[in-house]
C-alpha cells in the first residue's frame, strides 16, 4: 500500500526568493512601444519598395499596390500589436503587498480563459484546439463554480490540446516564412513576410492560450522578430552572392571536364546556385520563425506555471484575520488616545 506523500507548500518568502525578480514595469512597457513601432517602422518601408517595384510594372499595379498594402498593413500589424497589448497576462512577479491581489486576480483570469475556451469549441467548427471531452468536463466545473477543477481541467488542457495545436502552428508558419523567402529572391520581400508571420504567429499562439507573456517577456520576443526581419534581409543579399559563386564554379568545373564552352552548362551553374541560394533561405529563416514560436510558448508555460505555484503558496493571513488585525489596531489606538487624553484632562485639573 502506497503511502500519500504530502508536497510542502512554499511560503510567500520562499517564493519570492525563487521566482520574484526586480522589475522596472514602465521601461519594459516603453521599450515594448518603441520595439512594436520599429517593427511597424520596418513593415511600412518594406511595403513602400514593393509597391516601387509594382509601379516600374505598371501603373495601375501600383495604385493596386498601394490599396493592398494599406490592408496588409493594418490587419496584418495594426490590428495583432493592438490584440497583444490587450491580451492579459498572469500576476507573477509579486511581493507582500500584492500576493493576495494576485492570486485573485489570476483566479479571475483563470476563469475568463476557461470561458473562451468553452465559447470557442462551441461556436466556431473546425478550430480543433480543445478536445470535446475537456471542454465538455470544463463545462461542468465552470456552471458548478468548482475552481479546483477547473484549475485541474485547464492544466491537462495545456498540456495536450494546446500544446499540441501550438507545435502545429508552429511547423505550419514556419514551413510558409521558408517557402516564400526561398521563393521571392527579394531581401525586401523576405523581411515583409519575416516581419508579418513571426509577428502573428506570437498572436495566434497567444489567442490559443488565452494569455501573454509579461511585458520583460514579449520585450524579447519582439527583439527577436526584429532581428529576424534584418537577418532575411542580410541572408537574401549574402546567399545571392554565394549562390553566384558556387553557380559559376559549377560552370568553370564542367567546362574543364569536357575542354568546351556550352550554354547547358551555365544553365546548370545558374539553377545550382539558385537552389543553394534558397535552400539555405529555407532553412534558416524557416529555423528562426520557429524559434520565435517556441519562445513564446516556452514564456506562457512558464508564466502558468508559475501562477500555479503563486495560488498554493501559504498566506500568513487570510482576507478576515487581516480585516481583523485591522480593526484591533484601530481599537488598541482609540484606548490609547482615549486615556491619553483623559491624563491630560486631570493633569489639567489638578494645576
Amino acid at each position: 500500500m502506497k503511502k500519500s506523500v504530502e508536497i510542502k507548500k512554499l511560503t510567500l518568502e520562499e517564493y519570492q526568493q525563487k521566482y520574484s525578480n526586480p522589475e522596472n514595469i514602465i521601461a519594459a512597457k516603453t521599450f515594448l512601444f518603441i520595439l512594436g513601432a520599429a517593427m511597424g517602422v520596418i513593415i511600412a518601408i518594406s511595403l513602400f519598395f514593393v509597391v516601387l517595384k509594382l509601379f516600374e510594372i505598371h501603373l495601375i499595379a501600383g495604385y493596386v499596390g498601394i490599396v493592398l498594402s494599406v490592408f496588409v498593413f493594418i490587419f496584418l500589424y495594426i490590428i495583432p500589436v493592438v490584440k497583444l497589448k490587450n491580451t492579459k497576462s498572469f500576476l507573477t512577479n509579486i511581493d507582500n503587498s500584492n500576493a493576495r491581489q494576485a492570486q485573485k486576480y489570476n483566479k479571475m483570469l483563470r476563469e475568463e480563459i476557461s470561458d473562451k475556451m468553452i465559447d470557442v469549441t462551441t461556436k466556431t467548427e473546425g478550430t480543433g484546439w480543445y478536445s470535446d471531452d475537456h471542454i465538455g468536463r470544463l463545462a461542468i466545473a465552470r456552471h458548478t463554480n468548482n475552481d479546483i477543477e477547473t484549475k485541474s481541467i485547464l492544466t491537462d488542457i495545456y498540456k495536450t490540446d494546446v500544446k499540441n495545436a501550438a507545435n502545429k502552428m508552429i511547423r505550419s508558419s514556419a514551413v510558409k516564412v521558408g517557402l516564400i523567402t526561398a521563393a521571392s529572391q527579394s531581401g525586401v520581400i523576405d523581411t515583409l513576410f519575416v516581419s508579418i508571420y513571426e509577428l502573428n504567429l506570437i498572436k495566434d499562439i497567444v489567442y490559443l492560450y488565452g494569455y501573454r507573456p509579461t511585458d520583460t517577456q514579449m520585450v524579447k520576443i519582439y527583439k527577436n522578430v526584429l532581428t529576424n526581419a534584418l537577418l532575411a534581409y542580410g541572408l537574401s543579399s549574402a546567399t545571392s552572392g554565394l549562390g553566384k559563386s558556387v553557380g559559376s564554379g559549377i560552370v568553370n568545373a564542367l567546362e574543364k571536364a569536357s575542354h568546351s564552352g556550352n550554354i547547358m552548362f551555365s544553365t546548370i551553374g545558374t539553377v545550382a546556385g539558385i537552389a543553394i541560394e534558397s535552400g539555405i533561405q529555407f532553412i534558416l529563416n524557416a529555423t528562426l520563425t520557429a524559434l520565435i514560436g517556441y519562445q513564446t510558448k516556452k514564456y506562457l508555460v512558464k508564466e502558468y506555471n508559475l501562477q500555479e505555484i503563486l495560488d498554493n503558496i501559504e498566506l500568513l493571513d487570510t482576507d478576515e484575520e487581516e480585516a481583523m488585525m485591522t480593526e484591533s489596531i484601530k481599537e488598541e489606538l482609540k484606548k490609547k488616545i482615549t486615556k491619553k487624553v483623559k491624563n491630560e484632562k486631570a493633569t489639567a485639573a489638578t494645576v
